[in-house]
């Protein structure tokens, strides 16, 4: 097989994570089935073994059963091109201002462009170019809020470039921040806000010396070297989440509300602490642009009596105890005779709605919330159908049990 590219080897060890998780697979099973050393997976796994080789990693897979070549071609593994988002101050900039700023993202553009990167190729989008408050002052605010919130939260990275206390770069560096994309800050030399130093963003730093009044300069090496990093990350991103999707959100949000409290939506904003339009957001954007924070999506689930999984999409048909639980349920009823239908249905449904409500008001941390939902084996539903009969005093009671 042909060299891989660094991007396609940061694809294929992500893939190898995902389906070794899914498998149930140890690094020392892995070992045993394709011939590769134990340390060296395990080093291959934590980074620590630098750039594994095509032929180590085609080891791996073909002792998953499968060929690192098919895994290479996947859609998901090459994108037509790798999107970047480009944060800089805008408002309140003089002329010259505004000539300097342009030099400095013509120039990242130009570095992003370096034909060191393998394809796919960076495509960085700068709001001055579709949302400049001067140029395109026809657009309302909220106009620009949504469009460059969209384009902030749905990129792949971004680049913040921290030149003057900017309200901007501040609200996109907490978009990006809660959306996980990674980030480089292009940061001064001299003194910058602790509040941008302390974020919590995973941001690579870059330093450039200057000001935009006088013009500014940074290493080209450095960037590229921060930009290779984003690649690296962009491609494990890629194979984690895969086929990732909460498309159904807005849509199930909609409904709930409109079922349960009347579709009164500025009613239910109120009792969210959010406003109108954020809701109106939410039922209505795509998942990756309204991207609520996880105290919010609890609120929301409390407030309709729903699980948070729920919302995202999660259904019994994917949750593994449910599944497993039915189908132990079927054997049960199958394989005993002289069960009672009606009880046995009753009993299903009643540890269904539990397990629903468990589920909802769960206490991670709790032992209790453990056990309440357990898988449910033949001889749990057998010991329940007893239990049941008996405390209903009919004449199944005596019924041998199964287990």
């Amino acid at each position: 097989m042909r060299q891989l590219t660094t991007e396609q080897i940061e694809y294929a060890r992500g893939r190898l994570v995902c389906l070794m998780e899914f498998r149930g697979i140890r690094q020392a099973q892995l070992a045993s089935v394709s011939g590769v050393h134990q340390s060296t997976i395990s080093k291959l796994l934590s980074h620590e073994h630098g750039v594994p080789s095509t032929e180590v990693l085609g080891k791996l897979f073909q002792g998953l059963g499968l060929k690192l070549e098919d895994i290479v071609n996947e859609p998901d593994c090459l994108p037509s091109k790798i999107l970047g988002y480009l944060a800089t101050p805008l408002t309140g900039l003089t002329s010259a201002s505004h000539a300097k700023l342009r030099d400095v993202v013509n120039e990242i553009r130009a570095v992003a462009a370096d034909r060191r990167f393998d394809p796919p190729p960076f495509d960085i989008y700068w709001p001055g170019d579709h949302t400049h408050p001067i140029d395109n002052a026809n657009l309302l605010a909220t106009q620009v809020y949504v469009t460059d919130r969209s384009r902030a939260s749905t990129h792949d990275f971004v680049i913040l470039f921290c030149a003057t206390p900017s309200y901007g770069v501040g609200q996109e560096n907490e978009i990006v921040t809660q959306a996980g994309l990674p980030a480089i800050r292009l940061v001064p030399q001299t003194r910058m806000s602790r509040m941008m130093l302390g974020s919590f963003v995973r941001a690579i730093d870059v330093e450039f010396a200057g000001t935009l009044d006088l013009g500014v300069r940074f290493k080209r090496e450095a960037l590229v070297d921060a930009l290779r990093e984003i690649r690296r990350l962009h491609f494990r991103h890629r194979a984690l989440y895969r086929g990732w999707n909460s498309a159904a959100f807005g849509s199930r949000l909609k409904r709930l509300v409109d079922d349960r409290c009347g579709g009164d939506y500025p009613q239910f904003a109120d009792d969210l602490g959010i406003g109108l339009s954020y809701l109106l957001n939410l039922m209505n954007e795509p998942f990756g642009v309204s991207n609520p924070s996880a105290r919010l999506l609890s609120r929301i689930a409390a407030r309709l009596g729903e699980r948070v999984a729920y919302l995202l999409g999660e259904s019994e048909d994917v949750d593994p105890i449910w599944v497993e639980s039915n189908s132990s349920w079927e054997q049960w009823i199958h394989g005993t005779s002289g069960v009672d239908g009606a009880i046995a249905l009753e009993l299903r449904d009643k540890w269904r709605n539990d397990y629903r409500i468990a589920l909802r008001d769960r206490e991670p941390s709790s032992a209790s919330f453990r056990n309440t939902l357990r898988l449910m084996q033949v001889s749990d539903w057998d010991a329940q159908y007893q239990k049941l009969v008996k405390s209903q005093g009919g004449s199944h009671a005596a019924q041998k049990k199964l287990v």
